[in-house]
């Protein structure tokens, strides 16, 4: 609803500014200074509207990567897993054909297997699954099943990070900054991007420890 209202406002501000908005005149026309004949409903067809579509179509290609992803490790879930065995199966020899470098054919056997361990843990996602198997040191025994939740929980669904990391980029090597080294760039973008992380670092601690570490001061007996 939110979204609506301030769709409509631009509306609103566009067509009031095309509405005062006057005409380039040429050299060769005859006609003297007037207004540009944009009607509101006209605006709305020809300006509006398509620029809503366009925002529509893009939003749903966007979420097209994560209902494909979403189907592809769907026998992982541990709801799907708990379901009827034929459901699993198919699931697991579709993707072990798409990740044949990656995971073995055992992997069927393994879901079978760790089926009925997980059948009373309450489990409700692929990292709740992950994350069982290595507390309980089943890593060994069901190593198919944790790289197959490693791929999905490692998987980009988007490129967000990547373009937010070329941003990143610009802002940090500025025209005064242009001497930077790679390797020190490298370093300051990694800061710079995961600013939640960089927030919890101990500021304090790392200069204490580095000035002691290069400290020049002799001790005299």
């Amino acid at each position: 609803m939110q979204a609506t209202w301030q769709l409509n406002g631009v509306f609103q501000l566009m067509t009031k500014w095309l509405a005062k908005k006057k005409a380039r005149l040429f050299f060769d026309e005859i006609d003297g200074d007037r207004r540009m004949n944009i009607t509101q409903d006209n605006f709305k067809i020809k300006v509006f509207l398509p620029i809503v579509d366009t925002i529509i179509c893009q939003l749903k290609d966007r979420f097209k990567g994560l209902h494909n992803v979403c189907t592809i490790f769907n026998f992982l879930k541990p709801q799907t897993l708990l379901g009827p065995d034929e459901i699993t199966i198919k699931g697991s020899y579709d993707f072990i054909q798409m990740y044949q470098s990656d995971i073995s054919s055992d992997l069927t056997s393994q879901l079978l297997s760790i089926k009925e361990i997980i059948k009373n843990k309450n489990l409700n996602s692929i990292q709740a699954l992950a994350s069982f198997i290595l507390e309980n040191d089943f890593a060994t025994s069901y190593s198919d099943i944790l790289g197959a939740c490693i791929i999905y929980l490692t998987l980009p669904v988007t490129v967000a990070t990547a373009e937010r990391s070329f941003s990143k980029l610009k802002i940090i090597k500025s025209y005064l900054r242009n001497s930077i080294g790679q390797e020190r760039l490298s370093n300051i973008s990694v800061l710079n991007i995961e600013q939640r992380r960089t927030k919890e670092i101990d500021m304090d601690k790392i200069l204490t420890n580095f000035s002691n570490m290069k400290a020049r001061k002799m001790k005299f007996d």
